[in-house]
């Protein structure tokens, strides 16, 4: 069997997989161009059709895999929005192979059992089950509230799932996967339903991080980020000052990451976004967010790969970021941008706390909302209007949009 590429930008593009991959096959994710909210792809893995290999090690632990192929180039989803899909059909019969003594009589097995009658009340209640990337398992509780209460076999299973799917790759890349439940009516037996589980994941890696290097701007000058403390207070754009009180810090082999483009810091040079700003050149994450014109938008979402690139000779990159009371504006290398917002990913950096579990991606976005100081800038016609004035920087000329001239300074 061939390789399988999925095309998912822009449409609505899915695969069904009945049956195991063979031969090194694998299905890869095209994810083209790459934006936020583009096409959804979704693999749809028919367990009912023996999509998974299963079965028992030599040292009796079970297994499970989709053959000796891979899921490549899964497109998580930012602050929920977006990100492809994994449907796996039937998934209560995945669980039966997998839960010890569950294929010889499931109906007996006190872990199926459970097992099952938790995702059907969470496929109903819209509960979902997270796999953090330390491994641990946890669940949400909506306003309906149904604790799910997993044991040590059952949370080994939704793991053995997990490595199915992506290995070691979404570990790897900090990312948290998400294990939602639906049911639909059985169509051989009118009464009955058939659970299937929605499999997507978080990625991690989005928070706002400064490089080494970067000179932030304090009531006593303008410092290196790795050499603040708790000590410093910083100037806000509002001329306001906030206290530090912490500094998280992440340093990335992007020899070694599944997905590097994720993480891989953006260069923006000397007066790219407008006179004098950045004042120097500026290097920060993807996901790091600049003010303009009063919204916020990710350094990823300016690219033009001239004066705004990616910096694709770096193989190793240390971020800081700086957490204030509240999030606000700071001045980066004379560029406005925000101070970090703890969405529920903190637990990314080196120096985080071991106990710290990464949020359910809907509640990320719920504190993005709540708590930003401005509105988050994704699409749409402001940021193309951003986009064409720093283009126009670039020929030196007046970009025209919808009959308006713009200008080449910014609402500062």
């Amino acid at each position: 069997m061939s390789n399988i590429t999925i095309s998912s930008y822009g449409t609505y593009s899915t695969y069904t997989l009945a049956s195991p991959l063979s031969n090194g096959q694998n299905i890869t994710f095209a994810n083209n161009g790459g934006e936020v909210g583009g096409g959804l792809t979704l693999i749809n893995l028919k367990n009912d059709e023996g999509a998974f290999n299963t079965g028992t090690t030599s040292n009796g632990s079970y297994y499970a895999n989709i053959g000796s192929g891979r899921i490549l180039n899964f497109q998580p989803s930012t602050y929920g929005v977006g990100g492809d899909q994994i449907t796996i059909q039937v998934i209560t019969n995945l669980f039966a192979e997998l839960l010890p003594g569950g294929t010889a009589n499931p109906d007996t097995n006190p872990d199926y059992t459970s097992l099952a009658s938790d995702v059907a009340t969470a496929s109903r209640d819209d509960n979902q089950i997270l796999i953090a990337p330390n491994g641990s398992v946890t669940t949400t509780l909506p306003e309906v509230d149904f604790p799910l209460t997993l044991d040590a076999a059952q949370q080994q299973v939704l793991r053995e799932i997990e490595q199915a799917l992506f290995g070691t790759a979404a570990a790897a890349d900090h990312a948290t996967v998400d294990f939602a439940f639906a049911h639909r009516e059985n169509p051989n037996q009118n009464g009955t339903f058939l659970i299937d589980a929605v499999v997507s994941v978080q990625n991690a890696a989005i928070n706002p991080c400064f490089a080494a290097g970067t000179r932030i701007l304090t009531t006593n000058g303008e410092i290196p980020v790795e050499d603040l403390t708790l000590a410093h207070t910083l100037i806000t754009h509002d001329g306001e000052e906030q206290k530090i009180i912490w500094i998280g810090r992440r340093t990335i082999d992007l020899a070694t990451h599944p997905r590097p483009e994720t993480v891989r810091p953006v260069i923006i040079e000397p007066g790219a976004l407008a006179e004098n700003t950045p004042a120097r050149r500026l290097t920060l994450s993807p996901d790091h967010a600049l003010y303009l014109d009063g919204v916020l938008v990710p350094a990823k979402e300016l690219l033009n790969w001239n004066t705004i690139r990616q910096d694709i000779s770096a193989t190793s990159i240390t971020y800081y970021h700086i957490e204030l009371g509240r999030h606000d504006i700071i001045f980066a290398e004379a560029t406005p941008a925000e101070s970090y917002l703890d969405t529920g990913h903190r637990g990314i950096f080196d120096n985080a706390e071991s106990t710290i579990l990464i949020t359910h991606p809907a509640l990320m976005q719920q504190r993005r909302t709540a708590e930003s100081c401005a509105p988050l800038c994704l699409a749409g016609p402001q940021l193309a209007h951003i986009r064409q004035r720093i283009a126009a920087r670039l020929s030196g000329q007046w970009s025209v949009a919808s009959g308006q001239n713009w200008s080449l300074t910014t609402n500062y």
